[in-house]
């Protein structure tokens, strides 16, 4: 293609240079003239482009027509190039309906029916054996942990994110500044978490956002956004069913965060397009027809009635199909999906840590609320309420939260490596671990007697806090 083309530049330019040597006046014959010697090359290529399969090709012909042809070319010598221009224009505008149709295929083959290995779902061990190698690795004789230096604005652009999806807040595209360019080439420094390695990307996210990035160069926005958007629909439906089989086979705690670590690296590397990914769907809603034609068989003796009340009339009135337009938006799906998929997380992880706790405040309220409605019931008559069994209760729960918090620190840093994005996940963890049991304390000091809470020995906020701290 660049060698075809690249003669047939030749030919035309010393073509329409040797005319205005001798004729010096433009001619419409010269223009006739070139432009069927010009077909010759879309007649001997167009066949080639309409059987290729390979979208890194068609990419790669788009950049060609479109930079090295049109824009160093054509652009620049527009006169003697003018018949050669609408030949290129053609070829091109084959070569991206060509490329848009690859794409759909590949999405639905390579993203929507993509049937993970058991490589793939290997998480966490397959981010414990890179953590590995990468401690054991030293760079300049430093380890690459101390290379956090280097990617001190990512984390704290991936932890503006988060905290404003967690707190309920969606920030756009446009508002995200830094953000690191798609994946189509891997940095020639290692990154310092396993998990932010382009290869050890769940593969549909790898497939999608290199698809995008190909896709943005080669053709309009209006059709970028449509294709954008159904490759992330398709992309987070991939995830999910990712997110299905982790969890079955590691634990719910690995597929959430699995999940979050792909949403915020999707959610990072759609931000510099600079393109719209929201498009409008139309939708025809056929559910008030049911209800017309009932009216219509029920008053079927109206069918005569030259009024406004005939029942045909009605029926034609009522049962007319409805058109609506609705806005899908992809990057606000992403930010939906990432705000309840760290809610989920959130709870589950709280659950955990004070399922125990929180099943005894639950009881103790019941009663409680009896009691002020009247009942004779007391909390201390109750058997899960006795001094010794709210002792073994607290001090289990305090077990708990002592062996569990490190593992949740080196978990949530395995699979994100980003001390902002760990902190503001687990701050409304803390909060509601805080929460409860200064509820307990309070519950303590009003229900029971000095005595009885030497023997429950509740732990106090400051033994709390510092477990909590403890990385």
């Amino acid at each position: 293609m660049r060698s075809g083309c690249a003669l047939l530049v030749h030919i035309c330019q010393d073509e329409s240079q040797l005319y205005q040597y001798f004729f010096g006046q433009p001619s419409q014959m010269l223009d006739e003239f070139l432009e069927r010697l010009c077909n010759y090359l879309y007649d001997a290529f167009r066949p080639l482009i309409i059987h290729i399969n390979h979208m890194e090709t068609l990419a790669e012909l788009c950049t060609i027509l479109k930079v090295e042809m049109l824009e160093d070319h054509v652009y620049n010598n527009p006169q003697p190039l003018q018949s050669f221009e609408k030949v290129v224009l053609q070829m091109l505008q084959d070569v991206q309906e060509r490329l848009v149709y690859r794409t759909y295929i590949y999405i639905n083959s390579d993203i929507l029916n993509y049937k993970p290995g058991t490589g793939d779902l290997a998480y966490p061990d397959k981010l414990q054996m890179m953590q590995n190698i990468a401690e054991s690795m030293k760079v300049g004789g430093k380890s690459l942990r101390s290379q956090s230096s280097m990617n001190s604005s990512t984390q704290s652009l991936e932890g503006q994110e988060v905290a404003a999806i967690v707190g309920g807040e969606i920030v756009s595209g446009d508002q995200v500044k830094g953000a690191a360019t798609l994946p189509v080439s891997v940095n020639s420094s290692m990154p310092l978490s396993p998990a932010d390695l382009h290869g050890m990307w769940y593969p549909t996210v790898r497939k999608t956002l290199v698809c995008l990035s190909k896709l943005s160069r080669c053709i309009d926005t209006t059709t970028f956004q449509g294709l954008s958007q159904e490759a992330l629909n398709l992309c987070i439906q991939s995830l999910l069913l990712a997110k299905r089989l982790i969890s079955k086979n590691k634990t719910q705690m690995d597929s959430q965060l699995f999940y979050i670590k792909h949403l915020l690296i999707i959610r990072e590397q759609i931000s510099p397009f600079q393109a719209s990914f929201s498009v409008k769907e139309t939708q025809i809603g056929f559910s008030h027809i049911k209800d017309a034609a009932l009216g219509l068989v029920k008053r079927s003796s109206d069918l005569f009635k030259f009024n406004s009340n005939n029942s045909l009339l009605q029926f034609l009135v009522e049962g007319t199909p409805q058109a609506t337009e609705c806005l899908m938006d992809s990057k606000q799906d992403v930010d939906q999906q990432l705000k309840v998929s760290c809610a989920e997380f959130i709870d589950h992880v709280t659950s955990q840590l004070l399922s125990k706790l929180q099943d005894f405040l639950a009881r103790a309220d019941v009663i409680l609320k009896m009691a002020d409605q009247g009942s004779t019931t007391q909390l201390k008559s109750q058997p899960f309420a006795q001094a010794e069994a709210v002792r073994e209760c607290l001090a289990e729960s305090y077990r708990v939260l002592k062996s569990r918090v490190p593992s949740l620190h080196q978990t949530m840093s395995l699979y994100l490596s980003n001390r902002d994005t760990e902190a503001i996940l687990f701050k409304p963890i803390k909060a509601r671990v805080q929460k409860s049991y200064q509820q307990v304390i309070e519950l303590l000091a009003a229900e029971y007697s000095e005595e009885e809470r030497h023997i429950i020995a509740c732990p106090t906020m400051e033994q709390v806090l510092l477990i909590l701290s403890n990385k």
